[in-house]
């Protein structure tokens, strides 16, 4: 019986920035912009450096790029209603991020992070990322779950294929009406 449903942040809950800064940044240094990432969503630079890193290799300032950045981050607050509906219901809820320090932070005020999920585990905290089968096995138990107990959703496959090799079932998040659906259908299909 499924009984929580964990959620990405970035490309599920938000649009990211990694996508806005893949496209601007020249392609002979996409490998840099990867390692950066990298370097923040495992917690080893803070955000004010990941910034300053990002300004260097794409020749803009801090200032900058911290704004192209904060605009790339839309909510999806169809989905973030979800959330809500889902809580009402009963569910154990989580987010499951690759995030690097504070990013959450000056997306959720923390009183309403905690509204909405009972568990939030990010990747800086933990010093290990998606698609890591032990990240979600971790998040499972801090919800007091087994990880057949619970649904990840989450916009990129590879991160799908570790929650499955952790036990959970998984969604591949596409849009808002095929998520909403396909959850249904789990849910539904489990009591």
């Amino acid at each position: 019986m499924i009984r929580g449903i964990i959620f990405d942040c970035f490309g599920v809950l938000y649009e990211g920035s990694i996508s806005m800064l893949r496209r601007i940044c020249p392609p002979e240094k996409l490998d840099e912009l990867n390692d950066l990432n990298k370097q923040t969503d495992y917690g080893y630079i803070t955000t004010d450096e990941y910034i300053e890193g990002l300004a260097r290799l794409l020749g803009k300032s801090s200032d900058e790029v911290a704004s192209l950045v904060s605009h790339s981050h839309v909510r999806n607050q169809p989905l973030i209603d979800e959330v809500q509906r889902l809580k009402g219901e009963g569910y154990v809820l989580a987010m499951l991020s690759n995030v690097g320090n504070d990013s959450i932070e000056r997306l959720f005020p923390a009183d309403q992070l905690s509204e909405l999920f009972d568990v939030v585990v990010l990747s800086y905290k933990e010093y290990m990322v998606k698609p890591h089968p032990a990240i979600f096995t971790t998040t499972a138990e801090r919800m007091g779950l087994s990880p057949g107990q619970c649904v990840m959703i989450d916009d990129l496959a590879t991160n799908c294929e570790g929650a499955e090799v952790a036990g959970m079932i998984s969604i591949q998040h596409t849009s808002n009406d095929t998520t909403r659906e396909l959850l249904r259908k789990i849910l539904h299909h489990s009591d």
